[in-house]
């Protein structure tokens, strides 16, 4: 779209219209690296006129257009959660072939060209090939995958998993979805990082798993990869700037037409703008457009842009002493040995179920298998994804061994399956004062990536509640749960679990919490609390700072119908947190109870135990607003009594009750119950 010329810099905007779908976020990314340091438009004009020099010296036949093709080492890092997107090994060279058929200009449907267009289309004399060795010098397919839940609204946070050097390598991370910065309609396939721009460490493409390659679980023609490298080699979208030519005079390629905006389907009439000279149609064929099913071709000048890129900033990844460090210059199938590794889709579970685990090694292929499953019904295995049975509650490490002709590999994850009593851990009342007794109160089920839910001392009562820091080190879309004991709720009636909530927006960001209840072990969820934003916070206002409760007054009592659960004798309950890199989220005073619970303000009473945990001797400080009968129980975890502390009429002010260490038969955890028929207050007192 016309040849670049030199402006002065004052502003710039780079626009384009796309009125159909947002498919690439190139545009959003690459004008917020302009914003974030002006600078770089310096780049884009020196790679703009190393192009028209390479051109000159084209046109005037001073450079040799039959050179050999410039090979691109590619490594492809598949971040999935055992889905659609963990996509196979046939896929992902599916795409490669794609890629060599369009930049080489071999493609079938290269005959369905434009008369128009046939002079200028080009053989951009590119040649991408899977890695053969990796950064260590080892045997590599080219292709490593990682579990993660980052691979769910991908951003840029999800290339920190698995990076090589992307001076040696063409990093491709492919992910189930990718975030939508721009807010446009839509979803977004794929975005690339221009040559110049940005840091090493996140240099490459990424692409949504559903569009990589024509088979397997692709959904498309596989041809988006060949716009997003496009990107990553200089080339900018043929609708640039629409009729006016932007900034940077569109593309900054004379042999691509301008066009007001991109194009979608496949419009062979179109000619949206009348600027150029000749008056050409929109090329609609050009890999650079948004068009769908009729793109075929790149240009020589974007020829001219890529041989500039090549030549300057991505010099060395096609390098001769590159070729051979990567050894992709020996194109003969060189087999590698495995690397193990596993996953099962649900690694919590009660007695007596099964899990089945999921063989994900990758490198090579996998001759023999050999599972070690401590605590399982079959404790080993030499299948490739076993299912086994857990029949006694507790946590059990497992590990793989997959091996083949070139050698081994192990790979284990220790405690990596729990699994819980088949009855109630807790037969009645579930309560406790904060969260100082990690493994009998709550199991943390973290996504291994960022910050978790942990304990503050930032409580509503006593010294601790716990928290989940969205603020800062949790990346966007994380996810991440806690998990209470199993609780029978048959003896409640109208049963309700109740909490202590703060939390404050942080500007232009929202976090969400759920809280969810299974009655089956965990195989299905009911969603019964969901919150975000406005509607989540307990504090007015929004601030870009980390946020701490001040007092009280920034707590909310909040509390979650179980009613539909009234009747199961065996039901779990989770709260889980979304990061949507917004602020902090704190949770204390849980209960599980009928009415009155610790969500009831009428109860016109507060108490406190110490010292808690307990050694000789506790003490329950009651204070009394008015008059009235109180009933104070000493219980056992399952509800059992096991001491009346007081049962009658006390007058306002505070009254202390002990409690005797000899009175408790044995240690561990009890529950202290006050009761004035307005209502009800439970807290835990540890006893070690």
């Amino acid at each position: 779209m016309k040849n670049i010329l030199l402006f002065t810099l004052s502003a710039f905007t780079i626009t384009s219209t796309q009125a159909q779908n947002e498919w690439c976020s190139f545009d959003q990314r690459f004008e917020q690296m302009l914003s974030e340091d002006p600078s770089r438009v310096q780049t884009v004009l020196e790679l703009h006129a190393a192009a028209q020099e390479i051109k000159h010296q084209r046109l005037e036949g001073q450079t040799d257009r039959a050179s050999d093709a410039r090979i691109i080492p590619v490594v492809v890092h598949v971040i999935h959660q055992g889905g659609n997107e963990n996509i196979d090994k046939e896929q992902i060279e599916d795409m490669i072939r794609i890629l060599n058929e369009d930049y080489r200009k071999t493609n079938a449907d290269t005959v369905n060209t434009r008369e128009i267009f046939k002079p200028v289309a080009a053989d951009a004399e590119v040649e991408f090939r899977l890695a053969k060795l990796d950064p260590q010098g080892n045997c590599t397919d080219g292709i490593v995958r990682v579990w993660s839940s980052l691979t769910y609204n991908t951003t840029d946070a999800v290339k920190s998993l698995s990076y090589w050097n992307s001076s040696r390598y063409y990093n491709i991370w492919v992910v189930e979805s990718i975030e939508n910065e721009g807010g446009g309609p839509g979803f977004i396939i794929g975005y690339a990082q221009f040559p110049g721009f940005g840091s090493a460490q996140t240099d490459g493409v990424v692409m949504r798993s559903d569009f990589v390659g024509s088979i397997g679980t692709s959904i498309s023609d596989g041809r988006f990869i060949s716009h997003e490298t496009g990107h990553w080699l200089g080339l900018l979208h043929t609708f640039q700037g629409g009729c006016g030519g932007g900034f940077f005079g569109g593309d900054g390629v004379d042999d691509t037409p301008p066009a007001a905006e991109a194009n979608f389907g496949c419009p062979l009439t179109s000619n949206s703008c009348s600027t150029d000279n000749p008056d050409l149609p929109d090329q609609i064929e050009n890999y650079m457009d948004y068009t769908t099913y009729c793109q075929n071709m790149l240009t020589l000048g974007q020829k001219d842009l890529i041989d500039a890129t090549l030549g300057g900033s991505r010099s060395q990844i096609h390098s001769a002493e590159n070729l051979a460090f990567t050894g992709v210059d020996n194109q003969n199938e060189t087999p590698c040995q495995p690397y193990a590794h596993f996953y099962a889709e649900e690694t919590l579970v009660c007695a007596g179920n099964n899990i089945t685990f999921t063989d994900d090694s990758y490198n090579g292929e996998v001759t023999t298998y050999a599972w070690q499953m401590t605590g399982a019904t079959p404790s080993s295995s030499s299948s490739v994804n076993p299912t086994v049975t857990y029949d006694t509650p507790g946590l059990y490490s497992v590990s793989l061994t997959v091996s083949n002709a070139l050698g081994a590999d192990s790979y284990s994850r220790t405690d990596y399956v729990r699994v819980l009593s088949g009855s109630a851990e807790i037969p009645g009342w579930f309560s406790f004062e904060g969260f100082e007794e990690t493994d009998e109160d709550y199991l943390i089920l973290g996504d291994e990536a960022g910050n978790t839910w942990e304990e503050t001392t930032s409580a509503y009562t006593g010294n601790n509640a716990i928290v989940l820091n969205n603020h800062s080190g949790n990346p966007l879309g994380s996810i991440d749960e806690f998990q209470l004991p199993s609780v029978d709720l048959t003896q409640m009636s109208s049963p309700k679990v109740y909490f202590r909530l703060a939390y404050k927006e942080r500007s232009g960001q929202s976090d969400r919490l759920r809280v969810y209840v299974s009655r089956n072990c965990g195989d299905s969820w009911s969603l019964r609390y969901n919150r975000n934003g406005s509607s989540l916070a307990t504090v007015t206002g929004t601030s870009g700072a980390a946020y701490t409760p001040s007092g009280p007054e920034d707590w909310e009592q909040v509390d979650v119908n179980l009613a539909t659960f009234a009747s199961d004798e065996h039901v779990l309950i989770k709260f889980q947190g979304t990061s949507g890199e917004g602020n902090k989220i704190y949770i204390d005073d849980i209960q599980i109870s009928g009415p009155l619970g610790i969500a009831d303000d009428n109860a016109e009473f507060a108490f406190t135990v110490s010292p808690n945990p307990v050694v000789n001797e506790a003490f329950v400080s009651l204070e009394v607003a008015n008059s009235d009968t109180y009933l104070i129980t000493l219980m056992d975890v399952t509800g059992k009594q096991v001491a009346v502390l007081q049962n009658g009429k006390l007058a306002a002010g505070k009254h202390t009750f002990s409690v005797d260490r000899e009175t408790l038969t044995s240690s561990g955890v009890y529950l202290i119950q006050v009761d004035n028929g307005q209502g009800r207050q439970v807290q835990k007192l540890v006893v070690r």
